[in-house]
C-alpha cells in the first residue's frame, strides 16, 4: 500500500472510530438465524419489501427527528443526516454505501420531504424507505423482481444500481445475506467534524469527502455510483 492509501487509510478509521459505534452495530435487516431477510407486504398491490430491522428503524426514526425539530424551532443546529451502509471485517468498517438527507427541500426553506413524519413514514424514510425510488423499495424491486412501468423509459431508471446492490449484499437471487450488513445514522451538527483535520465540516461536503475516502479504500466493496 502506498503512502497515499495509508494516509487516507488513516483518515478513514481516525473518523470511524469517532462516530460510529462498532461495539453494538445496528442490523439492516430483519433477518431469521440463517441470514434470510424477512419481507413485509407494501402499498395497495401488497408488493413485498425487504424489512428493515426494529433497531435500524429506531435509530433513523431519532436521529431524523432531531433535524425536524430543529427546522421546526429555527434552531440550524443540523444540516441533516448522514448515513452508512456497512459490513464488518473483523472490527474494521467497510463501507458499502454513503448516503445523506439533508434538512431542506428544493426551495432551501421547506423541511425536505425525505424527513417529513420521518418518525411515522416509512414510505420515504429518509431515503430508505418502502416506496419507488428509495433504497429499500428499489433493492425490493430488484431483488423479488418487480418494478414501477414508469420507471421504464426514465433515463434514471434505477433498477441498474440497485441490481448492484442486490448481487453485493445477496447469495444469488435468494434473500439470504452474505453477510451481516449494518446499518449506522447521524443528524449532523453544523459544528460536528470531517475526516480531514478535524474542521467543521458542511454535510453536503461531508458526503463527498466519505465517498471519496471509501471508495479509494474499499473499490471493490463501495456500491455508490455518483461522488466516487
Amino acid at each position: 500500500m502506498d503512502e497515499d492509501s495509508v494516509t487516507k487509510r488513516e483518515v478513514w478509521d481516525d473518523w470511524v472510530s469517532k462516530y460510529v459505534d462498532t461495539g453494538d452495530p445496528v442490523p439492516l435487516f430483519e433477518t431469521d438465524e440463517e441470514g434470510v431477510v424477512q419481507v413485509k407486504a407494501h402499498g395497495q398491490d401488497d408488493r413485498p419489501i425487504l424489512e428493515r430491522s426494529q433497531e435500524m428503524e429506531e435509530l433513523l426514526a431519532t436521529e431524523g427527528r432531531k433535524v425536524v425539530e430543529d427546522w421546526q424551532h429555527d434552531d440550524d443546529t443540523y444540516e441533516g443526516v448522514i448515513y452508512l451502509m456497512y459490513t464488518l471485517d473483523g472490527d474494521t468498517v467497510v463501507p458499502r454505501y454513503v448516503g445523506k438527507a439533508g434538512k431542506y427541500g428544493r426551495d432551501d426553506e421547506r423541511l425536505s420531504a425525505n424527513l417529513k413524519n420521518v418518525r411515522t413514514n416509512r414510505s420515504k424514510f429518509a431515503r430508505w424507505g418502502d416506496g419507488y425510488a428509495y433504497h429499500l423499495g428499489e433493492l425490493s424491486a430488484a431483488l423479488l423482481d418487480h418494478h414501477d412501468d414508469s420507471s421504464v423509459n426514465r433515463d434514471d431508471d434505477p433498477r441498474g444500481k440497485y441490481q448492484a446492490w442486490a448481487d453485493a449484499l445477496f447469495e444469488g437471487d435468494s434473500r439470504t445475506l452474505r453477510e451481516p450488513v449494518y446499518f449506522w445514522v447521524r443528524a449532523w451538527r453544523e459544528d460536528d467534524t470531517g475526516p480531514f483535520y478535524g474542521f467543521e465540516t458542511s454535510l453536503e461536503a461531508l458526503e463527498y469527502y466519505l465517498i471519496d475516502l471509501a471508495s479509494d479504500l474499499y473499490p471493490e466493496h463501495v456500491l455508490n455510483t455518483e461522488g466516487v
